[in-house]
């Protein structure tokens, strides 16, 4: 594969109303797969070259616990609002517009729209990314542009409950 592209659904966030549904951190349960997540990561994924997270805090906090194996330098690393609840059409535009340099990116964001990219690129058939999942799509071309619907190859997909005991 000449691209690769890692799509993380952020953890589970608490559900407390004190907090805007920007500002919703992680619950334990959440912080607890994201680590069980990021264990799993290790030696699994190859390096990625640039992420792009949205900027609640629910999907900052997921990258930093992610990080500790991904160990994408900081300077690689856009926290974008416009990724915040975006759809699947603004993400496939992001894909689009990603630079051909970069061979392995990640998006850490929010359904619906991170459900329906996946089916966009793989022709799955997936009604739901569960939280801290990662789906991971490798495409046959040298520049992002070049790829559409259904012309993915499903790399990877785990989900924090395939990783607990």
């Amino acid at each position: 594969m000449t691209k690769i592209l890692s799509i993380f659904r952020h953890a589970e966030a608490e559900c407390n109303p004190r907090f805007s549904d920007h500002l919703r951190p992680l619950s334990l349960s959440g912080v607890a797969d994201a680590g069980l997540m990021a264990e799993h990561l290790t030696g699994v994924v190859a390096p990625v070259d640039m992420v792009f997270c949205s900027d609640a805090e629910r999907t900052l906090e997921t990258l930093r616990i992610l990080n500790q194996t991904l160990s994408v330098s900081a300077e690689h690393i856009i926290s974008d609002p416009n990724l915040y609840l975006a759809s699947s059409t603004d993400l496939i535009a992001r894909v689009e517009a990603l630079s051909s340099e970069w061979q392995h990116v990640a998006l850490v964001g929010h359904n619906p729209g991170l459900t329906t990219l996946c089916n966009f690129y793989t022709g799955d058939e997936l009604c739901d990314l569960p939280t801290c999942s990662h789906y991971c799509v490798g495409f046959e071309v040298d520049d992002w542009r070049a790829t559409s619907r259904s012309m993915g190859v499903l790399l990877n997909f785990t989900v924090p409950q395939q990783l607990k005991p």
